[in-house]
């Protein structure tokens, strides 16, 4: 009986490092997604940028080039 109680301690106790690991490593990938997202954002805003100064440029093109 007390083999089978410390057997059972241990898995417990396995159990609940492993939890403790899940979490710390949720905790991670919850930052890491965070940084991510926050790095998404930037490209967006940079991308709206340069397609903002692309339209104005082709505006400022002639609608037609006379090449002779």
């Amino acid at each position: 009986m007390d083999s089978n109680l410390s057997l059972l301690d241990q898995k417990i106790s396995q159990l609940i490092a492993l939890l403790d690991q899940s979490r710390e490593q949720n905790a991670q990938l919850r930052t890491r997604l965070e940084t991510a997202d926050a790095r998404c954002r930037e490209l967006e805003t940079q991308m709206n940028t340069a397609r903002n100064k692309l339209e104005q440029v082709l505006d400022r093109l002639p609608e037609t080039v006379n090449l002779s």
